[in-house]
């Protein structure tokens, strides 16, 4: 929280299946330091009825270079977390990064001269999906044990 600035910030963070970790942030944000942070949501979000009404009093907003210009010149701060939902399900060691063309996010820092916070993500340490359940089971009860 310390380092998020008074003026302009891209916030850049993890998704996971349920970004509850992002979403405990945001209201840390509102409450420590009465910012409101505006987050990218994917396009097909976008496509339900109402959902664009809704979106516009959450501070959520659609992923076009436009918009996340407009946010970071008003001053406010932006959430992207790059790959999103496609990033969010990766299943064991042997996952690759799969960006395809998504790197706007970069582009956009540089041309904003924007400060960037990326935030630290516990998903490796206790959330990640085992690839095997044997595995997942022996990693967490097998100790070594006690030399008497």
């Amino acid at each position: 929280i310390e380092n998020i600035p008074d003026g302009p910030g891209l916030i850049i963070y993890y998704h996971g299946a349920l970004p509850l970790d992002y979403l405990y942030f945001l209201a840390k944000i509102f409450i420590l330091k009465r910012r409101c942070c505006y987050s990218i949501a994917d396009d097909c979000l976008f496509i339900f009825p109402g959902v664009h009404a809704l979106t516009g009093v959450t501070g959520i907003i659609q992923n076009k270079k436009e918009e996340c210009l407009n946010v970071l010149k008003k001053g406010k701060l932006l959430g992207i977390s790059p790959g999103g939902m496609r990033e969010a399900l990766f299943s064991d060691k042997s996952y690759k990064l799969i960006w395809h063309k998504r790197k706007g996010f970069a582009q956009l820092a540089v041309d904003m001269k924007v400060t960037k916070i990326a935030l630290q993500s516990l998903i490796r340490k206790h959330q990640q999906i085992p690839g095997s359940i044997c595995r997942a089971l022996l990693e967490r009860f097998h100790k070594e044990k006690k030399k008497e």
